[in-house]
């Protein structure tokens, strides 16, 4: 006689109430409190599962997170920052951060990954990023795999951080399988904190993350990292969910890497196949200027003429729908789910299907959320809690921003909180808004913004 309101019955017979409509969607959903453990957790089952992963990942701890890594970068972010201290952080970070700024009220120092000479896409942080920081800041943020799946050198970002005498936080989000292979995650090669997905390049449900944190080097306290979770987390958490990470765990154990390098190699196999089709670009190692996630699987498409959100619509009706698509550039994701065999016929699949689409080539025009410099006036909290007031967009160049235009995907804010608006950002939003869906701004016409109504 206690939640949740389903009861769990359709767990038992599939003949309760309204069976037909809540079922198979309730089916599994069992509470942590009540269901997986008593209501006093006493059996401490999550403790047991977040140790064993943390000892799989080499890291001292580790916290299972229903929030996504959402929750995680706005943890690790309220762990490292204090209110009005600066703050080091990669501009062409997921949306979350601007979150975690809003709640720590932190500074952010915008810092910034190198752009490909040719491509215009981010080719990792550079180390000099963190040592070329003048003033002092409270910590390092930094995205690696990014969107596109190019990875920066956590290992010398974390020497520069550390010779500060600061921590780096990395989302990993994207790169959840990293940690699977040798020497190729955060926090093996480093990193005070990372944040993984669970659910985008391994098997756990959607909306599950890990945080995983090194305490011995001294920059970051569990203590901290818990009352963050804690602060960010529901209190009536899906056992069910949870669940799904450690049954992920389990699973990469048992034959994860072998699983791991079968499809690694079938993504370099695809790679070079795709290679030979006519001015189309892949990105790997070689070309990129930096390590590429081995199981990504990114195409330049402008010397092949092809619309890349017209390949990437295609190939959602067919079933296959990409990672992302813009005009340029297209991008999949491969995981341990998939079969080798499948991802070559994928590859020959996009051969043909590049061939038969070809159109006249044409230079690559750089996306905006990549080249975005803005100038802060306020911080991201400061503006987020002022008075505000709404106006056209178009009006607002000059004026400072009260909310979020964030392009999804790839979810990199173009214009934040606290950011001075301008001619070109105005275009660039314009711009995104025809490719596909720009979120989190209060009027989804874009026709408006809210600014900040006197500074």
């Amino acid at each position: 006689m206690q939640i949740p309101g389903h009861k769990m019955q359709y767990t038992l017979d599939g003949n309760g109430w309204a069976a037909d409509l809540l079922g198979d969607t309730v089916r599994d959903d069992i509470p942590l409190q009540g269901g997986v453990d008593d209501n006093a957790l006493s059996h401490d089952f999550l403790g047991q599962a977040e140790h064993l992963w943390a000892r799989q990942v080499g890291a001292d701890h580790c916290r299972f997170l229903v929030g996504g890594s959402s929750q995680g970068n706005i943890t690790v972010i309220g762990t490292i920052a204090d209110p009005g201290v600066p703050m080091a952080i990669d501009r062409t970070s997921h949306r979350s951060t601007q979150a975690g700024l809003v709640i720590s009220g932190a500074v952010p120092v915008w810092i910034y990954p190198r752009l490909h000479p040719e491509f215009h896409l981010p080719i990792g942080m550079p180390a000099e990023a963190i040592s070329g920081v003048i003033e002092q800041v409270n910590g390092f943020f930094v995205t690696s795999p990014s969107y596109i799946g190019t990875l920066s050198d956590i290992a010398g970002l974390a020497a520069a951080a550390h010779d500060r005498g600061e921590a780096l936080a990395v989302d990993q989000a994207w790169g959840a399988h990293l940690d699977f292979l040798e020497g190729r995650g955060a926090i093996s090669q480093g990193a005070d904190l990372a944040v993984t997905s669970i659910h985008k390049a391994l098997t756990g449900y959607s909306q599950t993350a890990v945080v995983s944190a090194r305490e011995g080097r001294g920059f970051v306290r569990r203590s901290v990292i818990d009352r963050w979770v804690d602060l960010t987390a529901t209190t009536s958490p899906s056992g069910t969910l949870m669940a799904s990470i450690d049954a992920t765990r389990v699973a990469m154990v048992r034959d994860g890497r072998h699983r791991l390098d079968l499809l690694c190699e079938a993504v370099r196999e695809a790679r070079a196949r795709l290679a030979t089709v006519p001015g189309l670009i892949v990105l790997d190692d070689a070309n990129a200027g930096c390590s590429v996630d081995p199981m990504k699987l990114t195409l330049i498409l402008a010397g092949t003429g092809v619309d890349g959100t017209v390949l990437g619509n295609t190939l959602f009706e067919l079933g296959h729908g990409p990672e992302t698509a813009d005009r340029d550039v297209i991008v999949f994701t491969a995981t341990v789910t998939d079969d080798p065999e499948w991802i070559a016929q994928f590859a020959d699949l996009l051969a043909g299907m590049i061939d038969r689409m070809r159109g006249p080539a044409r230079p690559i025009v750089p996306v905006a959320v990549w080249q975005v410099s803005p100038e802060v006036v306020v911080t991201p909290r400061e503006a987020f809690f002022s008075e505000r007031k709404r106006i056209p967009l178009r009006e607002a160049v000059g004026e400072v921003s009260a909310e979020q235009f964030c392009p999804y995907p790839p979810g990199v804010p173009l214009l934040a909180p606290g950011e001075r608006v301008t001619a070109e950002t105005v275009e660039a939003i314009a711009a995104a808004a025809k490719v596909g869906r720009v979120a989190y701004n209060s009027d989804p016409t874009l026709e408006t913004i809210e600014v900040i109504d006197a500074i």
